[in-house]
């Protein structure tokens, strides 16, 4: 999974762990509840790029089937492309968006459609947020569209787990020495891309009580791990079962349920 909510230095912090001996370990509970926070919400806090097809609507407004949408990228229905000026994205001064109007009028036409099944492809970023921030730091060196996973930063501070953004493509931070990182090209459904010496180099931010959800979660099946049987937690209908004895944090049982989905 390429979408962690706190970073192995944070939690390594919180632990008072100045050694590398359990990063292995500590890595693999932040990943678990990474993804408990995605399943128990029913949303992902850092976007995914990805092209989704709904139902046409009897007008012209469509509804994104409880769908979390940041940002509209392209729009196409049975007819061909409809240019992303000619649409407004609902509730308008709040995110994440969930339904998309065509401004019929300004266009020229509504949706258009044979079938109505599907006929509706809706290229965006998916998720909660997709707030930056940034780093303080650009590139060294040229990136190459490769696969090539070295990249050269302009001085130290990088840390693993955060999702960094340079000019459209996203890259997930593996690991760190100096002001080399180590990183996931092309992560959440963009495309690794070429990138010149000088690209500044920001990052996604989570929500802060998403973020705290996540340090709590991986330190309490950390502090548990010795202790033997399996520990269930359960938010409304969803359950979400730890091999430790790990209990959700209360105080993060109660962000999870102010952030779940109604769909959920």
């Amino acid at each position: 999974m390429t979408r962690w909510y706190c970073t192995l230095d944070a939690i390594k912090d919180e632990l008072g762990d100045t050694g590398t001996a359990n990063d292995a370990r500590l890595r693999r509970y932040i990943a678990s509840a990474s993804r408990a926070i995605e399943d128990m919400t029913g949303r992902t806090f850092v976007p995914v790029t990805d092209t989704k097809r709904f139902d046409a609507p009897d007008n012209d407004w469509l509804f994104l089937s409880y769908e979390d949408l940041s940002s509209l990228i392209a729009l196409e229905d049975g007819t061909g492309a409809i240019p992303v000026e000619y649409c407004r994205l609902y509730p308008l001064n709040m995110t994440p968006k969930h339904t998309v109007m065509v401004d019929a009028g300004a266009f020229g036409r509504g949706f258009e459609y044979d079938d109505p099944l599907g006929a509706i492809a809706v290229t965006g970023r998916w998720g909660y947020c997709e707030d930056v921030t940034p780093t303080g730091l650009v590139l060294s060196a040229d990136v190459a569209n490769t696969t090539a996973t070295a990249i050269v930063l302009s001085g130290a501070g990088c840390e693993v787990g955060w999702t960094l953004l340079v000019d459209t493509e996203a890259m997930f931070v593996l690991a760190v020495s100096g002001n080399v990182a180590t990183v996931e090209r092309g992560a959440n459904g963009t495309t690794a891309a070429t990138h010149k010496t000088g690209a500044v180099v920001s990052r996604y931010v989570v929500p802060a009580d998403i973020e705290q959800a996540c340090l709590e979660m991986a330190i309490a099946t950390n502090n548990t791990r010795t202790s033997g049987g399996i520990r269930q937690e359960s938010i409304g209908e969803y359950s979400v079962s730890y091999g430790a004895s790990a209990a959700i944090p209360p105080t993060a049982q109660a962000t999870l349920r102010r952030y779940r989905r109604a769909s959920v």
